[in-house]
């Protein structure tokens, strides 16, 4: 009886891959080729051969951060190819790439990207986990082949299990932080009927430019992604990588995407149906309820430090430069810290900055870009950076309208 790797006998791999239908994808996915974005293209050819496999009858972008092959196409996600080295992308394709041997490949990759599918009824999902079941011992072998093709793609030796490991681990952890991203920033209710924001890719990159990463917690992907991949587990555990979503100058890079091709990426992460807009066209209210909510949480901090409200805005901005730590702790509720810690210089300025930020909004100003907090242009076009101003408290202070110190 002809078996799969891992022991799956063939008919049954049919059989339960015949009750899994591939869904159809929504948005359209942008072609690669030698031509256009020939960077990737390349970096693509090189990992078929580092995964001894045919080279995909087609490769295209997705807005998703994904790399997924199916039915000869290979699907690479933007956020991915921005936020990896050129040699980690490479590590990373190989691994999607890499299938253990077997005369029907087509049929294990098949069971394999089956498991990923989400279920949309009880029925199906019966029928998912008689497929989890069924190919828990295929999926085992596949991650220990591709694995091993990582480690090969990154150089082979010792060092090259770490720089294998560190690729995986910075695409997953790009994946959860752009989705996450995407899913704030990529809709937005404005008065009314949700609008969808077309430029969010380039919102995605001057974010991290001009701010780095979005705040996360990497402790869960780092929990679970040793278990995913056997072969790399104990490095895995033992990375110390530093930042991991950032947009380094090595990566493979892309042709400049048009305006329509960025919104055909959008598209794949925001696919309700709903006017399109740009961030520059977002209305102030996008950002003010957040700013406020922070703002008033100062304001309330403040309150409890005193013990009652600020006599005016002078007390106001004097307690949030000279006990910002009482402040902090005041607003996050925590009690019994140390009470010879020192602050950071920069601190109680930038507490001060929130509120100066919605002191300025209420006044008719607004951000120059809705993701760039607390760099304004006023009535008059007027640029303020309040980041810069943190060097500055008087100034923060004259802003809120308190009155410099001698």
């Amino acid at each position: 009886m002809a078996r799969l790797p891992g022991g799956l006998a063939v008919w049954r791999g049919r059989r339960l891959l015949g009750n899994s239908p591939a869904p159809r994808r929504s948005g359209l996915l942008l072609p690669v080729g030698a031509s256009r974005h020939p960077a990737l293209h390349s970096v693509v050819i090189e990992a078929t051969k580092y995964a001894d496999v045919p080279p995909p009858v087609s490769v295209r972008l997705d807005g998703a951060p994904v790399v997924h092959h199916a039915d000869g196409e290979l699907i690479v996600g933007v956020p991915l190819i921005w936020g990896l080295t050129a040699d980690q992308l490479r590590v990373v394709l190989t691994h999607e790439l890499a299938l253990p041997a077997s005369r029907q490949p087509d049929l294990v990759r098949g069971l394999l990207n089956a498991r990923q599918r989400e279920p949309r009824s009880d029925k199906a999902a019966a029928r998912h986990a008689k497929l989890l079941s069924a190919t828990a011992s295929l999926l085992a072998e596949a991650e220990q082949v591709r694995d091993a093709a990582a480690v090969t793609a990154a150089g082979g030796g010792l060092s090259a299990v770490e720089d294998a490991a560190l690729a995986l681990l910075r695409a997953t952890t790009i994946a959860e932080v752009f989705t996450a991203f995407a899913a704030d920033e990529g809709t937005h209710v404005v008065g009314g009927p949700a609008v969808l924001v077309a430029d969010l890719y380039a919102g995605w990159r001057l974010r991290l430019e001009r701010w780095g990463a979005p705040a996360h917690d990497p402790a869960g992907v780092r929990a679970a992604l040793p278990d995913r991949h056997p072969g790399l587990a104990a490095e895995l555990r033992a990375l110390d990588p530093g930042p991991l979503v950032t947009l380094p100058p090595e990566a493979a890079g892309l042709d400049e995407l048009t305006a329509d091709e960025e919104q055909a990426l959008a598209e794949t992460v925001v696919p309700e149906e709903a006017p399109w807009t740009r961030f520059a066209d977002l209305p102030v209210d996008v950002y003010l309820v957040e700013v406020e909510q922070r703002a008033r949480g100062y304001v309330e901090a403040v309150h409890a430090v005193l013990g009652r409200a600020p006599d005016n805005r002078d007390e106001l901005a004097g307690t949030l430069l000279r006990r910002p730590l009482d402040v902090e702790r005041a607003r996050q509720g925590v009690e019994g810290a140390e009470d010879d810690a020192k602050p950071p210089a920069w601190m109680g300025a930038a507490l001060l900055a929130v509120v100066v930020e919605y002191t300025l909004l209420r006044k008719g100003w607004r951000r120059e870009h809705p993701l760039l907090a607390r760099r304004l242009i006023g009535p008059d076009g007027e640029l303020l950076d309040l980041n810069e101003l943190v060097r500055c408290p008087e100034e923060l202070r004259r802003h809120l309208g308190a009155t410099p110190t001698a």
